[in-house]
């Protein structure tokens, strides 16, 4: 009788975790013959397997030496719940995006239109959450791009933030300008002019007023190298530069 129980109760756990349907499972009878087919159910008295033929099969407990069960296919995890899924954030017009170039610009070599690598230097946060992730990439854009004249003038290019992507999305957005220029030589002479506090305010200056100025700023000693020769200057503003853009226009992300 205690084998009886023991069979049954092991048929009911197998029943509640597997549930009632499976394949290639086998009933060890006592007289040593091997019944293979699907289980469906069992009790206190009876195991019951569906046959290859369709047909029931019962089989009494005493008559049972063993029951194997197939090996069972995990369960699909279940989807995704859309109400527990972060909600979209909206982050305000106005926002400061402080980014690092990631490549170097070089004046005299670029073009209106013309995009550059950089990746979002400090993280975006509202509410005490980070929205938008430091590292996140950063496609820089060149608005207008001018070159120093053969006498006076100076190298000048003036970009903004075309878009951002993190967490395998990509985001369109619209900033305000940063202008980066050199300084005019007025005299046909041969001169370097590289690194130093003085360096970041003519690479870091600021914009003239007006819708799209903002502030470049500059990060460690040297921001740009500007070459002059026989009064021609050649801006460029390497990698690890650091510029911020300033949100002209509202964008939701997805966290």
């Amino acid at each position: 009788m205690r084998n009886y129980v023991r069979v049954f109760s092991i048929l009911l756990g197998l029943e509640l975790l597997f549930g009632t349907a499976a394949s290639a499972d086998r009933v060890k009878l006592r007289s040593g013959q091997v019944v293979t087919g699907n289980y469906m159910s069992a009790d206190v008295k009876m195991v019951k397997l569906l046959l290859a033929n369709g047909s029931v099969g019962q089989f009494k407990i005493e008559d049972i030496s063993a029951v194997e069960f197939s090996p069972r296919a995990a369960p699909p995890p279940p989807p995704p719940d859309p109400a527990k899924a972060p909600a979209p954030v909206m982050i305000p017009e106005g926002t400061i995006l402080t980014v690092n170039l990631t490549q170097g610009i070089d004046v005299d070599a670029s073009q209106a239109g013309q995009t550059f690598k950089a990746v979002l230097d400090d993280p975006v946060m509202m509410k005490g959450e980070v929205v938008i992730p430091r590292g996140a990439s950063v496609v820089v854009q060149a608005v207008n791009v001018a070159q120093a004249g053969s006498m006076k003038g100076s190298d000048k290019i003036t970009l903004k933030a075309a878009a951002l992507g993190f967490g395998g999305r990509k985001y369109d957005i619209v900033t305000t300008y940063v202008e980066q220029k050199g300084k005019g030589e007025g005299k046909k002479t041969t001169r370097k002019v590289a690194g130093g506090a003085g360096l970041g305010a003519i690479v870091g200056g600021i914009a003239g007023g007006g819708t799209g100025a903002a502030i470049g700023a500059a990060a460690g000693a040297a921001t740009g190298a500007i070459v002059s020769s026989q009064g021609t200057e050649h801006l460029k503003i390497p990698a690890e530069t650091r510029l911020q853009f300033q949100l002209a226009a509202a964008v939701k992300v997805q966290p």
